[in-house]
């Protein structure tokens, strides 16, 4: 909808040090600005401002980006009407004729739902047919009766083309009516409406604007599907939209925690007892964009599942799909945890039980969603027989496979060794051969391993799985937990230098062709920034721009860094005291893992023992040599 071209205009147009003046106290310490941070409480400043690369940093909660990213956090609005608000502010006037849909167009679609939800709640609070009449007596019997219905704009949908014909006497088109997905066109070429004989639910954006439609049928009604949502249209996906995440937001901030459950009611009964901070994904799991939306107020998500046996088969099929988000750079630190609802209830039916107290126990009681998968599949293994427990620690591997190479997998690695009384390296092996898609590779791996070990107790289940484990590192993981943090920060450094310093630009890209970097997030940088040889003169503000603009996330890592360097001959010299640094710290790490594999082959395996002592002894030498020499490290051009 909005041009790169106006994008760019708007971004150089606003100085991030006057637009987070404007809400924080900005002191300048060198080159940059310092504040407390306006994304949560602290007294000691630890928000950084940098007018060189246009982005911000909270070293205290982790928050970053640029002049967009600020906007839409501090303002809880979505990218296009961030730009929308900086543009006013800058007095430029953009041009969203060329987009997908004009703004014009989209405008005239967000009354169309806007009188489509009012024409469903006139139907539902004045009109005294008998269907209606029966749409009122449901949500009594919900305990949804009262001010709720005015509260939420609930409604009533009659059906018989009486929407279509209500919004044609109000001057909408066919075309608009029909893109709105209020209403459809029928094989006879008539128009009828979407949603009929149902209540109906609006769904607001993150606005409050309405921008599409939810229906429940009524008891008795013969249509084979209980809930109707709006289809795919140019305001909805289902995908990005939450329930009620314009009345929950607040409630997210303040509470530090989002609720998610899966229905309308559910989420009216959880605001209807204070839980506030509670939304609803429509007719789909919890989806990577759902997330990020969430992760615009915290960073800690409670999934409430129903009791029954669907509820906890939503709740595994869930941990397969956020345990790949929970395995990507971006998701890194946000905390994903659930909680079930006892005796087979749904949130609402709990509600009337419990009240306030209660659901805010049950929520305080929440696990971490790994956790919860990796109980509930050791519990249904039978740990009598050493074959049981080795299926049954196989199954649960499957689970970590999405997260592994992390210190999530490591924690749970732990947990696992703990409770099989099966040594950390093994299983940690065994998960690094499985495949993508989780097939059994444990079998063979631990079956020497197993053979003298303690035995668990035959009765253990999810209350015994679920007893408090030390998940400190096993022998000499913590070694290497910590060289991999000092090591991407190392790599993160260099990249902040690359982007900041146009001087030891060109030299540092040169240079990265022959470092390896071992972040993912650091690779993607890297890549961005060497992909485009007409990015390389380009402002720090507009480099750091371009590249965030290609890699997700890439704003955090780059507005982190700070240095106070002026001179081109410092600059360089303390490039290669990074890459000295980094070198050296990924010789220590390969050398520590490679003596750890070789402390733990068995002395029958003499030809891979060999092996490893040779690779050892080999970066051993090349370790020795970056001490002695720094021409030994990769150069940077004179």
């Amino acid at each position: 909808m909005i041009s790169d071209d106006d994008k760019n205009r708007v971004r150089q147009a606003t100085e991030l040090v006057g637009l987070v003046g404007e809400r924080v106290v900005l002191r300048q310490r060198g080159r940059e600005f310092w504040g407390c941070c306006p994304f949560h409480n602290e007294k000691t400043p630890s928000f950084k401002v940098d007018p060189v690369t246009q982005l911000y940093h909270c070293f205290g909660c982790g928050e970053g980006g640029d002049v967009f990213k600020f906007v839409m956090r501090t303002e809880n609005v979505e990218f296009p009407d961030a730009i929308r608000m900086l543009a006013d502010r800058a007095g430029i006037d953009l041009d969203e004729s060329g987009g997908s849909m004009p703004r014009g167009r989209r405008t005239r679609l967000l009354e169309v739902c806007e009188q489509t939800a009012a024409f469903y709640h006139h139907q539902l609070m004045r009109v005294s047919t008998p269907e209606a009449q029966a749409a009122r007596d449901y949500l009594a019997s919900r305990d949804l009766g009262g001010a709720i219905p005015r509260e939420w704009l609930l409604g009533y949908s009659p059906g018989q083309g009486l929407l279509a014909r209500h919004l044609a006497r109000l001057g909408y088109s066919r075309d608009e009516m029909v893109a709105a997905n209020v209403v459809v066109e029928q094989r006879d070429k008539r128009l009828g409406d979407r949603f009929f004989e149902r209540v109906v639910f609006p769904i607001n954006d993150l606005q409050g604007r309405c921008i599409a439609f939810g229906g429940r049928v009524l008891p008795g009604s013969k249509s084979p599907a209980k809930y109707l949502n709006t289809a795919q249209t140019p305001l909805f996906h289902k995908r990005e939209n939450l329930y009620a995440i314009d009345k929950a937001k607040a409630g997210i901030t303040s509470s530090g925690m989002a609720i998610v459950v899966e229905g309308y009611t559910d989420t009216i009964a959880m605001h209807k007892v204070g839980l506030t901070n509670t939304v609803a994904t429509l007719g789909t799991a919890l989806s990577g964009q759902h997330i990020k939306l969430l992760r615009r107020f915290t960073e800690r998500i409670v999934y409430l599942f129903d009791g029954d046996a669907a509820g906890l088969a939503a709740a595994d099929k869930a941990t397969s799909l956020i345990a790949v988000e929970q395995g990507s750079e971006g998701f890194a630190k946000v905390a994903f945890l659930v909680a079930t609802i006892p005796d087979g209830s749904d949130p609402a039916e709990h509600c009337a039980k419990v009240g306030a107290e209660g659901m805010r126990e049950l929520v305080a009681r929440a696990v971490p969603l790994l956790r919860f998968s990796l109980d509930r599949r050791v519990a249904a293994g039978d740990l009598s027989t050493p074959e049981g427990r080795m299926r049954a620690l196989d199954d649960a591997l499957r689970v970590l496979v999405p997260v592994r190479g992390t210190l999530l997998a490591v924690d749970y690695l732990n947990y696992l060794s703990e409770l099989f009384s099966v040594a950390y390296e093994t299983i940690a092996a065994a998960l690094e051969r499985m495949p993508a898609r989780s097939a059994p590779a444990l079998t063979a791996a631990v079956t020497t391993a197993t053979a003298g070990a303690v035995p668990m107790a035959a009765t253990a289940g999810v209350a015994g799985v679920g007893a408090a484990v030390g998940v400190g590192a096993g022998a000499g993981t913590g070694a290497s937990r910590g060289a991999n943090s000092r090591i991407r920060a190392l790599e993160r450094e260099l990249l902040v230098y690359a982007v900041r310093l146009p001087a030891v630009r060109k030299l540092l890209v040169t240079a990265f062709a022959a470092l390896r970097f071992t972040d993912g997030l650091n690779k993607d940088i890297v890549e961005a920034m060497c992909a485009r040889d007409d990015w390389i003169d380009e402002p720090p503000a507009e480099l750091a721009s371009r590249i965030a603009d290609a890699v997700d996330g890439a704003d955090v890592v780059l507005g982190a860094g700070h240095t106070s360097i002026d001179d081109d001959e410092s600059a360089l010299r303390q490039a290669r005291l990074h890459m000295f640094s980094l070198r050296k710290a990924q010789l220590e790490d390969e050398i520590a893992a490679l003596t750890r594999a070789w402390k733990l082959t068995p002395p029958s395996d003499k030809e891979k023992a060999d092996q490893l002592y040779r690779e050892i002894t080999v970066l051993q030498q090349e370790l020795s040599t970056v001490h002695r020499r720094w021409d030994a490290l990769p150069k940077i051009p004179d």
